[in-house]
């Protein structure tokens, strides 16, 4: 008898061309990509779940994706049978057996996003889709100081689309940082969970803050203030330089 398995893998996507991850009516998205390449496969209709809902125009380097199927196979082949059937800019790596509680999102306990932001007043080929170009004068001073004020545990409801604040918007960040390549400024978030758009606002808020053109104190009242305020503009950055870089969990590992 074939045993039901619950196969954890990586996926890995440039979303510049999908309406975001999580399956529409349009069909569009990474996950009608994914089941669809699936169901193929098993001949049969199948729902895979995940580790976080990524929007239009972002990617990831490492969304973790999980599904249950009666596989008599090697991992290994289920993985390039999926891949055979997945368009170019969306890929599955590493497959695993995982356990049965195993689940991509209500097991994570840290996600991580970073930002990419080309220093640079010419447009780049190889980058167009994948970070934004921004060529005004930045005070990094300014920006490691934002880095260092968002650490921690804070109510990030100025830091979210106002259709989308839950109930609890107290999240925590683990970790942030900020590393030059090149022409390339990466601002790096490691946190329990993120509110909807929260790290595009926490971006567009540290660039204005960085161009002098907003005072930090700007930041320190957004983070104590426990309700929204239409006194704080807030800015919001284009998802192209936004990537989901990291998933983990505690007892398990896909890499």
């Amino acid at each position: 008898m074939i045993k039901n398995n619950n196969y954890a893998m990586i996926c890995e996507y440039e979303g510049t061309k999908y309406n975001g991850f999580q399956s529409q009516i349009t069909h569009n998205t990474i996950q009608d990509k994914i089941e669809h390449s699936i169901n193929k496969i098993v001949n049969s209709s199948i729902s895979i779940e995940y580790a976080g809902r990524t929007d239009s125009g972002v990617h990831a380097k490492h969304q973790v994706i999980s599904v249950k199927l009666k596989w008599n196979h090697d991992p290994i082949k289920l993985q390039n049978a999926i891949n055979n059937y997945l368009p170019k800019d969306i890929r599955v790596k590493n497959i695993k057996i995982a356990p049965q509680y195993f689940h991509p999102r209500k097991s994570a306990i840290s996600r991580s996003y970073e930002y990419s932001i080309l220093r640079s007043d010419d447009s780049d080929v190889f980058t167009r889709n994948t970070a934004l170009q921004f060529s005004e004068d930045l005070n990094l001073y300014y920006i490691k100081k934002c880095l260092t004020l968002l650490k921690g545990q804070h109510n990030f409801r100025n830091f979210c689309k106002e259709d989308s604040i839950p109930e609890n918007p107290i999240r925590i960040l683990y970790d942030t940082s900020m590393i030059k390549e090149k022409n390339i400024l990466k601002l790096k978030f490691k946190g329990s969970s993120f509110l909807r758009h929260q790290v595009r606002f926490m971006v567009g808020t540290i660039l204005k803050i960085g161009t002098q053109k907003t005072p930090i104190k700007i930041l320190k009242m957004m983070l104590e203030s426990k309700n929204s305020s239409n006194f704080f503009i807030k800015y919001n950055v284009p998802p192209r330089g936004l990537c989901l870089t990291l998933v983990e969990y505690d007892g398990f590992s896909l890499n």
